[in-house]
């Protein structure tokens, strides 16, 4: 068995005679992030995907959300940011319940710090030619990786290898057929190499930027059958992007390989972005600082791997700044049969004031979070083809005392390298922990969102949410094929969702919402207020299938095909919004990829279905699902159902490597040009205003070129 982390002994990976006859590792398809040693995506105790460097580099990739949206479980289209990027939801889950992580390092501070998305998730990934695969677990890692991790992971796993210089320079461009969204111009550069000619030393430099102009139009006609006053309509926060934006990152990695036993890295980066919100009357301007110290240790057959962090973010237009500060260590030790993997993390979060309140908030000075945490995880094999995994995680939190997060895990090998390919079972249970964010919990007012006409109310009485997660897998592989189906069932208990609360109604701890409220310059948004509460009891289950054809001689050029569909169901089983959704993840996703490839030229088509997504405008801006909103909804709307229009994608690209060097990717995306424009008259009361049939306003038909050169 190969028992390495990810970079341990400078990228090295060790193992021994005895170890090597229990388990090998399929390097092609290796992962380190449900363990933190690497093996086979198959004997991982995890639902994993992983999306190669190479896949990366074959299509056109703006983002991360680009990047792992055909993964099953994964979804980015419930929700997108006013940087015009999208949220990750995995299984249903909401965006802040997915931890990112750059080589098992946490990036950025907690993503609930900033209001309204403001904190793009995709915010630090590097650039392509800096990443050799990005992995993703699919359900809660918490024994692991502690309260984020509650709904799964994302891991980008950059390069190591570091023999002589190399680099790349990337250009790309976005060109918008529809004047409703801005063009879009992109730059990467990325270098890495040894620093001296015993290469204990190394470097790694990359840099990118995005900027994005604005609309040529920034009003919509309103079709002639809708009778309102107005003959257009204002472009609003539900598009993929509002208006002129700009973000950029800068930074780099010092290595020193002191011996075979010590590896050590300094790494810093600096994030910007920029989003001309006019709606806030000023522009609104954001930026990051992370630097991570990491040690990591081989002795022996003992890996360790400790790290210091300290991460900080200011955002201007909100006067808030951010900072989260992480210490954590893990050491994995093999004997016998076992891989035993302990550990220890402590972190500290605090939200502090730039100006004389948190964005006119109650609070005048800064709020903290102090949380520490140990765990012990261990895999036996118990078989050459069995492999049993159990752990445990302790939680305790400052403003949350104590919790114990327990999981375990089963991996069966049926059948190795047998006439049919392989057969593998696994399955197992898994528990989840997320406390309330630092501001949640305080009484009064603590932010504000919706271009700041909602005003946000903490609620004292909020109690962390809890879930246990059960699911099982096959995975059947050949020379040719690939097929995974999982099933999994989330039970949650004190799940946490977001409550609108409208003016001259009661808050907790005995507050009122002001009914003085005024929007500013914002009238897209009605004034009102917004807390977070628990509901006794809710549920989450689906099904996930992903199936591959590999890549094979069609006589002139391979031809390779990919499928993934995830079935998604949520909903609450108590409370007041017993039997509504808790999210609008779509019940349907589809993806479905052909690639061919012929000598230097790789085509490729790839298609997208969502249906059935729940109406966010059925309980209201902030998801206040209850029977008593919904029952209001059908009345006001007769007819109408409370999904939002189902639709398909396609889309259309080639690369070309011109020489070794050069290559060139091109794509249409939304190549049949589906519209997202399709409004109606909705009614609420005595008031009617304008809803769209459609989650998210996504981009028409574009153009995406991209030139990357190696040096």
């Amino acid at each position: 068995m190969l028992l390495a982390d990810e970079t341990a002994g400078g990228g090295q990976s060790n193992s021994t005679e005895e170890d090597s006859k229990v388990r090998k590792v399929n390097l092609g398809r290796s992962v380190v992030t449900a363990t933190g040693f690497e093996q086979d995506i198959k004997d991982a105790p995890a639902s994993m995907s992983i999306v190669t460097g190479e896949e990366l580099r074959d299509r056109p990739v703006r983002d991360i959300g680009d990047a792992i949206r055909d993964l099953p479980g994964v979804s980015v289209d419930y929700q997108s940011s006013s940087y015009g990027g999208y949220m990750i939801s995995i299984r249903g889950m909401p965006a802040s319940y997915t931890l990112m992580l750059l080589d098992g390092a946490r990036q950025g501070v907690d993503q609930t710090t900033f209001p309204n998305d403001t904190y793009s998730q995709q915010f630090f990934m590097p650039p392509i030619a800096a990443i050799d695969r990005i992995e993703v677990i699919r359900g809660p890692a918490s024994t692991i990786y502690g309260t984020d991790a509650i709904g799964g992971v994302v891991n980008i796993i950059t390069k190591k290898s570091f023999d002589k210089w190399s680099a790349n320079a990337t250009l790309n461009t976005t060109l918008e057929e529809q004047p409703y969204f801005g063009h879009s111009y992109g730059v990467s550069l990325y270098g890495a190499g040894p620093l001296d000619r015993a290469k204990k030393w190394s470097l790694q430099l990359r840099a990118k930027e995005t900027f994005t102009q604005d609309p040529r139009e920034n009003t919509i006609p309103i079709p002639d059958s809708i009778n309102l006053d107005a003959p257009t309509l204002s472009i609003g926060t539900n598009y993929v992007g509002t208006g002129k934006s700009n973000s950029w990152q800068a930074g780099g990695r010092l290595g020193y390989d002191m011996n075979e036993s010590n590896y050590f890295y300094l790494d810093f980066s600096h994030l910007g972005q920029y989003f001309d919100s006019t709606l806030l009357g000023t522009d609104n301007k954001f930026y990051s600082y992370n630097t991570i110290l990491m040690h990591k240790g081989s002795y022996g057959n003992i890996r360790t791997n400790t790290s210091l962090s300290y991460n900080v973010a200011q955002q201007i237009a909100r006067s808030r700044l951010g900072q989260t500060a992480i210490a954590q260590h893990r050491s994995i030790i093999p004997f016998w049969r076992m891989n035993l993997n302990i550990g220890a993390q402590y972190t500290f979060d605090t939200i502090a004031a730039l100006g004389d309140t948190v964005f006119g908030g109650d609070y005048t000075d800064s709020v903290s979070r102090h949380q520490f945490s140990i765990f012990i995880e261990d895999e036996w094999a118990v078989l050459d083809n069995l492999f049993f995994t159990i752990g445990l995680r302790g939680n305790y939190s400052n403003l949350f005392a104590f919790n114990v997060s327990p999981r375990g895990y089963l991996v069966y090998k049926a059948l190795e390298a047998s006439a049919i390919g392989d057969l593998t079972f696994k399955g197992g249970v898994s528990t989840g922990y997320k406390a309330p964010n630092i501001t949640s919990a305080l009484p009064g007012w603590v932010s504000s969102t919706g271009k700041g006409s909602v005003r946000v109310y903490g609620n004292p009485d909020l109690k962390p949410e809890s879930s246990i997660n059960y699911e099982i897998t096959a995975m059947h592989e050949t020379d040719w094929t690939n097929i995974e189906i999982t099933g999994f069932y989330t039970d949650f208990t004190n799940k946490i969702l977001s409550q609108t609360v409208a003016t001259g109604e009661s808050l907790p701890a005995g507050y009122t919402c002001p009914s003085n409220l005024s929007t500013g310059t914002n009238s897209n948004i009605s004034p009102s207020c917004q807390t977070s509460y628990n509901i006794d009891k809710a549920i989450s289950y689906g099904l996930e299938l992903f199936t591959q054809l590999k890549p094979i001689s069609v006589g002139v050029g391979d031809l390779g095909v990919n499928l993934s569909y995830t079935w998604n169901k949520n909903k609450a089983t108590s409370g007041e919004g017993k039997g509504l959704p808790l999210t609008g993840v779509p019940e349907h996703t589809l993806n479905m990829a052909i690639n061919y490839t012929y000598k230097d030229l790789g085509v490729w088509i790839r298609g997208e279905y969502r249906a059935k997504q729940f109406r966010t405008n059925v309980a209201g801006r902030n998801g206040n699902y209850t029977n008593a909103t919904f029952d209001a909804w059908k009345a006001n709307n007769p007819g109408r159902s409370e999904y939002y229009n189902p639709y398909f994608l396609l889309h259309l690209g080639a690369n070309y490597n011109f020489t070794q060097r050069l290559r060139a990717n091109f794509g249409i995306y939304n190549l049949l040009n589906q519209s997202f424009f399709d409004y109606y008259v909705y009614t609420s009361g005595k008031d009617s205003t304008l809803a769209n049939n459609y989650a998210n306003v996504l981009e028409g038909r574009r153009y995406y070129i991209q030139l990357s050169y190696d040096f």
